[in-house]
This record gives C-alpha cells, sequence and structure tokens, in this order.
C-alpha cells in the first residue's frame, strides 16, 4: 500500500509557515504526495492569521522567518486556540538546543533542514495516526457527554481512589449540588448510611467479576431532604487506570407508590378482616334462625352445600301441634349473603305459622305474603312445601318454581313426582285457596325427596348436566338411611370434585 492511500483525499489540512518560496514549494509537493491538503504562509503573523481563518489540522513551521520567527508563532498558538493543534517545527538549526528550545515553545515535534523524503513522510504519518486517534477519543468524548447531558438518571465517574472526574447535569439537579462542587470530592459523600457501605460492595464485586445487581442507596438532596436511588454500577478503562462509571436512577416516585400501596393493602386487610367478622356474625344469625326447628328429628336427613359462602337455599323442618311434620326447601335469586337474607323473612313466618298447626295452602299463602312485603320487585323465591300426615298416612306437597319433588319406594325407586305447578314466592299475591296442594297416600318405609336446581344443573367434565336421570340413578336400589349421601356422593363425582357454580340443597323425609 502507498503511503498517500493512508490518507485520505482532503482529510488533513497542514499550514506550512516558511519565508522561503523553495522551502514551501518543496514542503508543498511532499505533502501533497502524501495526500494533503496545504496552506501557505510567508511568516509567524501570517501563519497567525491563517489558522485563526482557516483552522488547519496541522502546522508546519519554519524558526526563522520574518515579521515574526516561529518560535514566537508557536507560542501564541499554545496560549490562544491553537493550544491542541499538532505543531512540527522545520529549522536548518539543528543543535540541541535549538531543537530544546523549539519544544520548550510548544512543538510537538521538530525536523531539521535539508528534508529527507522518507523520515518526513514517516513524521506525518505518525503526526496523523495521532491526531486521528485524538479525534476518535474527542469524538467518543463528546458522544459519551451528549449521552449525559440527555440522561434523565444521574451519571458519576470516579476514580480508584473514590474522587468524582465526572458527573452530569441530571445528577447535579437530583442532589442540588453544582458541578464544581462535586468534582474532586469524594462519591461516598454523596450518600446517606449505609449508601457508602452498599457503595463499597459493588465496588468490591465489580473488582471480583460478581454478577451486579441494582441496589437501593439514598443521598442527601436540597435541603438535606433524603433522595432515594436505585444504584448500576460498572468499570471502564481509562489511560489512568480503571474508573467506575454509577448511574444513580431518582426513585422517589416508585417509594411513594411503593408506600401507597403498602398503606392501600393494610387498609384492605383491616377491610377484609372486619368483613370477615360481620360475615361470621351474619352466618351464625342464619344459622341460628334456620337451624332451630325440627331438622334434627329422627326420619328427616339434609344437605346444604353452598356455592359461596352464604346459601341462598334453605331448608326447614318442624312438627305442628298436631304432630304433622312441615318440610319446607326455598330458593332465593342469586347467591351469597343477598339471596340468604333475601329468604330470611319466610323463616320466621314458617315456625311462628307451623305453630298454629295450619293447612298447608294457609301455610303456603302466609309465607308468600310476608315476602312479597318484604322483597324488592325482581327478587322472589322457588319453593317446595311438604306436609307429612302420618296419623292420616298423606303426604301434601306444594311445588312453586322448584324441581319436581320425588315419592321415593322402599328401594329409591321414584312411585310419584310432584312438578311445579305455582309461581315462586313473592312474586304475585296467593289465598289460601288459590294454594292447591297434591295430595296422596304414603306409606312407611316411602320417603319424600326435595331438591334444588343446583343439583340438576351441576355440570360434569364432559358437560353434561347431571340431571333427573343422575338422580335416579344416585337413589336406585340403595340403603334408605344412606340415600342422601349416596346421591351427594354420586354427585361429587359426576362433578370431578368440583365446587357447585350454584347453591345445592337436598331434603329427604321419611313418611
Amino acid at each position: 500500500m502507498s503511503a498517500s492511500n493512508e490518507i485520505p483525499a482532503g482529510a488533513c489540512r497542514v499550514l506550512v509557515a516558511d519565508d522561503t518560496a523553495a522551502n514551501r514549494t518543496l514542503v508543498r509537493a511532499y505533502l501533497s504526495r502524501l495526500g494533503f491538503e496545504v496552506l501557505l504562509a510567508e511568516n509567524g503573523e501570517q501563519a497567525l492569521e491563517t489558522f485563526a481563518r482557516e483552522r488547519p489540522d496541522i502546522i508546519l513551521m519554519d524558526v526563522m522567518m520574518p515579521i515574526m520567527d516561529g518560535l514566537e508563532a508557536t507560542r501564541r498558538l499554545r496560549a490562544g486556540d491553537g493550544a491542541s493543534v499538532p505543531i512540527v517545527m522545520l529549522s536548518a538549526l539543528g543543535s540541541e538546543g535549538d531543537v530544546v528550545g523549539g519544544l520548550d515553545a510548544g512543538a510537538d515535534d521538530y525536523l531539521v533542514k535539508p528534508l529527507s523524503y522518507q523520515i518526513f513522510a514517516a513524521k506525518m504519518r505518525t503526526v496523523y495516526r495521532a491526531l486521528s486517534l485524538q479525534r476518535q477519543r474527542d469524538a467518543a468524548a463528546e458522544e459519551v457527554r451528549a449521552i449525559s447531558l440527555a440522561m434523565s438518571d444521574g451519571l458519576v465517574v470516579f476514580d480508584a481512589g473514590g474522587r468524582m472526574r465526572t458527573v452530569n447535569p441530571a445528577l447535579c439537579a437530583m442532589l442540588g449540588q453544582s458541578e464544581a462542587t462535586m468534582i474532586g470530592a469524594p462519591v461516598f459523600g454523596l450518600f446517606v448510611p449505609p449508601g457508602d457501605r452498599e457503595l463499597l460492595r459493588a465496588i468490591e464485586q465489580c473488582q471480583s467479576g460478581e454478577q451486579q445487581p441494582a441496589r437501593e442507596v439514598a443521598a442527601l438532596g436540597v435541603d438535606g431532604q433524603v433522595v432515594p436511588l436505585e444504584l448500576a454500577l460498572s468499570t471502564m478503562s481509562a489511560a489512568h487506570g480503571t474508573m467506575y462509571l454509577a448511574v444513580l436512577r431518582n426513585i422517589s416516585e416508585r417509594k411513594r407508590a411503593e408506600r401507597e400501596l403498602a398503606a392501600y393493602t393494610l387498609e384492605l386487610k383491616h377491610y377484609h378482616d372486619e368483613a370477615e367478622r360481620e360475615n361470621e356474625l351474619a352466618l351464625e344469625i342464619l344459622e341460628r334462625q334456620i337451624r332451630r326447628g325440627g331438622l334434627q328429628e329422627a326420619g328427616i336427613a339434609y344437605r346444604v352445600l353452598p356455592a359461596q359462602r352464604f346459601s341462598g337455599d334453605i331448608v326447614l323442618a318442624q312438627r305442628a301441634p298436631d304432630g304433622r311434620l312441615f318440610a319446607l326447601l326455598a330458593d332465593a335469586t342469586g347467591h351469597g349473603l343477598g339471596a340468604a337474607v333475601s329468604v330470611l323473612p319466610a323463616v320466621a313466618e314458617f315456625y311462628r305459622a307451623v305453630a298454629t298447626s295450619p293447612a298447608p295452602g294457609e301455610l303456603v299463602a302466609s309465607l308468600n305474603n310476608v315476602l312479597q312485603e318484604s322483597l324488592p320487585i325482581g327478587r322472589f323465591v322457588a319453593a317446595a312445601l311438604v306436609c307429612v300426615d302420618s296419623a292420616a298416612g298423606r303426604v301434601h306437597v306444594w311445588v312453586g318454581g322448584t324441581p319436581d319433588v320425588l315419592r321415593l319406594g322402599p328401594t329409591g325407586e321414584v312411585l310419584e313426582r310432584y312438578a311445579s305447578s305455582a309461581l315462586p314466592l313473592g312474586i304475585d299475591t296467593l289465598t289460601p285457596e288459590a294454594a292447591a296442594c297434591a295430595s296422596s297416600p304414603v306409606t312407611p318405609g316411602e320417603q319424600v325427596l326435595i331438591f334444588s336446581d343446583g343439583l340438576l344443573e351441576a355440570v360434569g367434565d364432559g358437560g353434561a348436566q347431571f340431571g333427573y336421570a343422575g338422580v335416579e340413578a344416585a337413589l336406585r336400589d340403595g340403603v334408605a338411611d344412606d340415600r342422601l349421601a349416596q346421591l351427594e356422593r354420586e354427585v361429587a363425582r359426576h362433578c370431578g370434585n368440583a365446587a357447585p357454580h350454584d347453591d345445592v340443597s337436598l331434603l329427604l323425609i321419611n313418611a
């Protein structure tokens, strides 16, 4: 590769200052051959003027010139805008004192005339390479500076002794300090303990090559306010040794959000705990209301499986003074506490009315009137009422909106179905005469089964509902005392032991 190919055309301009035209012509020829663009000056004064106007990249300065010699021109350049421009002295004076004098004036190199082209070319290539490297470093430094200025995070570069060498405006603004007060100061002084120890630990991990996690530290900001920061540390190589680059992110907003979230979580916990206490009280009150009757009598079995904590289904049983057994299954619209509260008025009325030994139709009408008065429009209660009169050997059944009530034989076969023939309770007015009940003879060994629609609608793994077929299959050939438990087991097996999506209530009464 030729020397000229190392320097792209127009990439570097050289100012040649020499009072001898022949020397200027020779040096210009050499430089052009190497690929440099050449500017000319006849003395030191012209050299200063040309530099101020053209800003050349390199200066070749003759020592002995009229008006202003090269030494004086070099000193003035170094004292002004030419402090960093490479200057090479060209002189016929080659003594040791002359060389020292030129270098002391500020020259970077000294060549003695007459010039050897090979030496001159090597010297100029060296100067150009040094200049190119300096330009690259300056460009990189400028790029880093531009990034530093644009960063919203704080940036500080410090040396192995912990002295800050560079800080960016974001850090100055973040901590309310000026760049002048921070440069040269110990970086550890920025942080509030234990942040200084965290920084030291991060430095030690950098030195050992360990993975660097982000660390939370704090610094003193304006007016002594503590500023929470996130610290990320890395190392960088520099001409004077290893440097450390710390990026500091202000996490005040994140910390504020964390405090607010913690307070909100605590508030929610208090609310949840209070709600749990209220729910426990409500559940106890509901249980006391519902379970005060005859559900514990022999010959009665029941299950209530709520879809939520509170069931909208209730099962009640109570024996009247005349010996008849009344049983009620009621299914309020909706789920949970709202549904459970909806049906409460019927509970008190049921126990009150049964104590008067009413006719079944009178009890149905009484329950309907109470619910119609207490429930808002759109709310109602599906119900099934059974009255077992063992002395007369008959069962009376009223169904309003619930699935069929089933009369079972001794082996679990379905002897009779009582389908819904009336509106659910609470929708319309109802008189005792209009509350007609179906009546059938019963014999010992028979049973009456009431259940809510949650049983029929229980969904299995394949999407199939349990339905009446599932109910009859579960009851068939079962032992009478285990019949309800068998039905519950079959429903659980059908659903894959998943929780029901609706309340499931079962009430089995021996005739």
